[in-house]
């Protein structure tokens, strides 16, 4: 604050008074805006679905390979069943054994390849519903009219997981659902009478596979045996997943949904990333109280267990929230549990008596 300025007479001419009248002028009124707060601007944030776009490898239709191999089967075809046709003509019954042995082989590789077609369209049509149930349902509002929809997709989800109407999950569900319920309350009822039970029965299946796995390698002499046995202790477990949430796998299929899962596990957040590295490391000053091939069965039994939970994230037809994620550090001590108690047997067993 400025200091006041001193008296003044006005009864006497001052000096002031006698500067001229350019000297003399006035400044116009100023006019200062109210003080604000300063509050920095938002950060833009690419949205989460760009983010996974952003990711995800890029789609490549192979219809090249597609019309090479279809061809070829065609082609195939009709050589095996001229040559048979010219063969059962003229007598040649070893020429016709081969050309009818050809037209099995031909039929058995169509009918795989049929398969594996079907498995793939199913598995796409799986991951379509789930991007539907993601983003249909937050925005859907309050009332009948909106909810119809919600429901419409619960039907679409109960079909998609090979379940009958007379199923008593789906039973359940009905039974709870009102109409007076919101496309929230809706997706709520369904997590917790549909996939409830079978988030459950999926992870009894990741702790009890960890841990075998976990013992299997912590027992097993050679290098190349553990890693022959996680291979195909992983695959199974994740056709095992895949069938909880109504998923048949095939060979591409299966290839597709573990690169999948491999890829969201490359691409975790940073929160989760940040919690499983907390998670290494408490599994490493656990593990260095083992023996060397238990600290080793220690790593791949949660790396098994890793796994099977990015398997269900991956498969489960509506997303996780946060309070319903289950989490490595849920699996961990379970693992941790078996490995001791082999662990104590085999020091045990090495004690002269």
């Amino acid at each position: 604050m400025s200091d006041p300025r001193p008296g003044r007479r006005f009864d006497q001419p001052a000096a002031s008074d006698e500067r001229t009248g350019d000297d003399a002028t006035l400044r116009g009124a100023h006019a200062y805006l109210p003080e604000q707060a300063s509050t920095p601007a938002p950060e833009e944030e690419m949205p989460s679905p760009a983010l996974d776009a952003a990711l995800a490898p890029p789609r490549k239709r192979r219809w090249g390979l597609l019309v090479l191999f279809s061809a070829s089967l065609g082609l195939g075809t009709l050589e095996a069943g001229q040559t048979l046709y010219h063969a059962t003509l003229g007598g040649d019954w070893l020429a016709g054994a081969w050309s009818a042995l050809g037209l099995l082989a031909i039929g058995l590789g169509g009918k795989a390849l049929l398969g594996e077609l079907w498995r793939l369209r199913k598995l796409r049509r799986h991951a379509r519903l789930r991007e539907r149930l993601d983003d249909t349902w937050p925005a859907s509002g309050e009332g009948a009219q909106e909810n119809a929809e919600p429901l419409a997709l619960a039907e679409a989800l109960r079909t998609q997981m090979g379940l009958a109407q007379g199923h008593p999950h789906w039973q359940s569900f009905i039974a709870a659902h009102e109409a007076h319920h919101s496309a929230a309350e809706t997706r709520e009822l369904l997590a917790w009478h549909l996939l409830r039970p079978r988030d459950q029965a999926a992870r009894r299946l990741i702790t009890r596979m960890s841990g075998e796995t976990a013992v299997m390698v912590a027992v097993s002499p050679l290098t190349l045996v553990d890693m022959a046995l996680m291979a195909w202790r992983n695959i199974a477990m994740l056709d095992r997943i895949a069938a909880l949430y109504g998923l048949q796998l095939g060979y591409a299929s299966r290839l597709r949904l573990f690169r999948e899962v491999l890829r969201n596990m490359a691409f975790a957040g940073a929160s989760e990333m940040v919690t499983d590295a907390g998670m290494d490391l408490l599994s490493m000053n656990l593990a260095a109280k083992l023996s060397t091939r238990a600290g080793q069965g220690l790593g791949a039994g949660l790396l098994t267990a890793r796994l099977g939970l990015r398997a269900i994230a991956t498969t489960r037809p509506i997303a996780f929230t946060a309070d319903e994620r289950p989490r490595l550090a849920d699996l961990r001590r379970e693992v941790w549990q078996q490995l001791r108690r082999l662990d104590d047997s085999a020091q045990s067993g090495r004690e002269p008596s």
